[in-house]
């Protein structure tokens, strides 16, 4: 059954989601709910889908719960009797759309069904790449004491494992693939030049 959200229910999920969702750290925030949901939109608007046709008509509803729940700990999955469940129920959110946004969040890594699903995968993956991926491994390596050509490594994995599910999200990427492969070619041989990449 279809079923909209209007804009002081989703202003009570993102009060309830930004919290947790802060670099999933506790102290480094780089705006991931907000800055998910405005890729999600921006790659539905592209035709995200990848030209699935008609049958895979994006739902706004069902897009905005499942990027504003999308980078919730795995901890804090929505269960019967959580917060998330008797958030989504105070708003009086169907019960069988609450058991879609479960059954939708644990196939986000992996199997992916919906456009929503495959829309919200990309926006995810898009929030690692690039400039903005390379300052998270950068912040994340420097707190871990990474020397700077583990950094480098880090950054090439995290390009290398990047697959998204459509078109829209691989046009979007390729120029901040390339970019952050470059960063990091750039970085190690700067490290290495003068042997500093043993120091960090």
């Amino acid at each position: 059954m279809p079923f909209t959200l209007d804009a002081a229910s989703k202003a009570r999920i993102l009060d309830f989601v930004r919290p947790l969702s802060v670099g999933l750290d506790g102290m480094t925030t780089f705006g991931f709910v907000e800055r998910r949901i405005k890729i999600a939109d921006f790659l539905e608007g592209e035709k995200g889908g990848g030209g699935a046709g008609r049958a895979g008509e994006v739902d706004p509803a069902r897009l905005f719960l499942l990027a504003a729940f999308a980078g919730l700990p795995s901890a804090r999955r929505i269960t019967s009797d959580g917060r998330e469940s008797l958030l989504l129920r105070s708003l009086h959110i169907p019960f069988e759309e609450i058991s879609l946004l479960s059954s939708s969040l644990t196939r986000l890594e992996s199997s992916l069904r919906s456009q929503e699903e495959k829309i919200v995968h990309d926006a995810m993956l898009l929030e690692s790449v690039g400039a903005y991926g390379v300052t998270q491994v950068l912040v994340s390596g420097a707190r871990e004491r990474m020397t700077l050509a583990e950094m480098a490594d880090e950054i090439d994995a995290r390009m290398d494992a990047a697959r998204f599910a459509t078109e829209a999200g691989r046009r979007l990427s390729a120029g901040r693939l390339a970019y952050a492969r470059d960063f990091a070619a750039k970085l190690r041989a700067e490290a290495a030049e003068f042997g500093a990449a043993g120091s960090g």
